[in-house]
């Protein structure tokens, strides 16, 4: 039996292959894409991304709306509804305040974003609750942005920001979640030959 790999993608993620921009890491978004659709890999989201893909970001791919992008990717993506459960273990990761050790003052007034803490809480669900124990959560979200909610915690380099919480069992989970840029594994250079 082949393994199957889950991955959980966060909103940007979604919104780099749309819209082109940057076009760091097209390719490889694209190659999951393919692996998803052929049954080798399952792609997970939070079905707020809806609410975070704007029409604009669709226009660059020809679709008319994301219910037209979903239809087209029809059985590459595994969406998951934030539930009260979700939304509650999200609010409660928000109230853990973010310390980086060696930020200024200033910086260390980041918080997790609302957006952020769901799409977490929905990668953990699918974790602890639905039982999918190798998956990898994907984002580009290295704080470099700013959002309506100001700066907010990077999801990268989250385990940087969170060393006076991990004893919160929620945060403590994000910390150990595998998050990365998505980056299709390639085979060697050799590999398949003799």
């Amino acid at each position: 039996m082949i393994k199957l790999d889950n991955l959980f993608w966060d909103s940007c993620v979604f919104i780099r292959y749309l819209t082109g921009n940057p076009d760091h890491r097209l390719t490889d978004i694209g190659e999951f894409i393919r692996d998803a659709q052929k049954g080798q890999r399952r792609i997970w989201f939070s079905t707020i991304a809806f609410t975070e893909i704007r029409p604009s970001h669709l226009k660059l791919k020809g679709y008319g709306s994301v219910a037209d992008f979903m239809e087209d990717m029809a059985g590459a993506f595994t969406p998951i509804d934030p539930n009260p459960n979700i939304l509650m273990m999200a609010g409660e990761m928000r109230d853990v305040r973010p310390l980086h050790p060696q930020a200024d003052p200033k910086a260390q007034q980041r918080t997790l974003g609302t957006p952020d803490a769901i799409h977490l809480a929905s990668c953990l669900h699918v974790r602890d609750v639905l039982g999918v124990q190798d998956i990898v959560f994907h984002t580009f979200d290295n704080g470099k942005g700013s959002v309506w909610e100001g700066k907010c915690v990077p999801l990268l380099s989250f385990q940087d920001w969170y060393k006076n919480g991990k004893s919160h069992q929620h945060i403590a989970a994000v910390c150990a979640l595998p998050r990365k840029e998505p980056i299709y594994p390639q085979l060697g250079l050799f590999a398949g030959t003799t």
